[in-house]
């Protein structure tokens, strides 16, 4: 028996939702909610019942003491969410504009990218289930050497890692180098989890934001070669996320996966890909096939995206039982 099902490591923050679809210089109103990739996965996990903590650090600050309070009304484990004074709480507001949602990050001097060796040392990782790690904790030191030493031991413990490739391209000091961290990275990795954008990222040649710092970057490149690419170095599996398309999983001996996506009214697509790898790990940990996690995955997108935020906004097991129920599907 393990103390947790999945430990989910790098950045947290305040987000900042416009709660109106408007252009920006008249929006007012907007909703204050907690996000980060790594947060959002570990408070959906911890919605669908799983024993979920989090490694990530909040400044000495009054957003820390709000996002540490979220996290524990949630149920998330935080007590390697570490304070690093002199450090900053980081933020990201997002505008509804036309059907775009343009994104600004506030990270400088971000509490969570100063986690270093020491607050790894401290790390129960061996008492995981699941590691999962989000690749915009590999943009900056001293973050970076920190999870390559904590998925060092993760492997060694054999605690599975997961890889979420998170590609955040202003947060990276030079998107190139993105690829070049990432591909290192991936002899540690069990399972990567990834948009079409963001596995072609691994092979950049160049990148064009659309409505400034989108969640979705436009990455050009061969895609097949880029997941040949990843499985080459050392994952046992790729799960591909296409977004209102589907998902699939693919694996290094060809063997292929996809299940369709569950056609919903989106609100907005923020936080769904996070919903979706809660929902896959759920599915996985409960010892459920591939096909059956990713069905799982896509139900808990697919309500997320219908709903305005993301981490908070993540459906329990009972609605997701409902939402599949609704659309004649029964799963254990």
């Amino acid at each position: 028996m393990k103390r947790w099902d999945l430990l989910a490591v790098g950045r947290l923050g305040l987000d900042l939702y416009a709660l109106e679809e408007a252009p920006k210089v008249t929006t007012r109103a907007f909703g204050a909610f907690v996000g980060g990739n790594p947060l959002n996965v570990a408070v959906g996990a911890a919605r669908l019942g799983l024993k979920s903590a989090l490694f990530s650090a909040v400044g000495d600050d009054a957003v820390g003491e709000f996002v540490l309070g979220r996290l524990a009304r949630e149920g998330v484990d935080t007590r390697f969410v570490f304070t690093k004074p002199g450090r900053r709480t980081p933020a990201v507001v997002l505008f509804r504009e036309g059907g775009t949602y343009p994104m600004t990050f506030y990270r400088e001097a971000a509490a969570d990218g100063a986690l270093d060796l020491d607050d790894a040392a401290k790390v129960a990782v061996e008492e995981a289930r699941v590691l999962f790690v989000s690749g915009t904790a590999l943009a900056r030191e001293p973050s970076r050497s920190t999870v390559f030493a904590l998925a060092e031991r993760a492997k060694a413990a054999d605690v599975p890692v997961y890889l979420d490739l998170d590609f955040r391209p202003s947060l990276w000091e030079d998107p190139r180098a993105y690829g070049l961290v990432l591909r290192s990275f991936l002899p540690l990795v069990r399972v990567a989890i990834g948009g079409e954008g963001e596995v072609r990222a691994l092979r950049l040649r160049s990148v064009r934001l659309k409505a400034h710092q989108a969640t979705e970057p436009e990455v050009e490149g061969d895609l097949e070669e880029a997941v040949m690419d990843v499985l080459g170095r050392g994952p046992e599996a790729l799960v591909l996320k296409g977004g209102d398309r589907g998902a699939g999983v693919f694996f290094p001996d060809g063997k292929r996966l996809w299940r369709e996506a569950f056609p919903v009214k989106p609100l907005t697509p923020l936080g769904a890909g996070d919903a979706f790898a809660a929902g896959l790990l759920w599915g996985r940990l409960r010892g459920r096939p591939w096909e059956e996690a990713l069905l799982l995955g896509n139900a808990c997108g697919a309500i997320v995206a219908s709903r305005l935020g993301c981490g908070e906004f993540s459906p329990t097991a009972e609605e997701v039982a409902t939402f599949l129920k609704e659309r004649g599907i029964h799963v254990g």
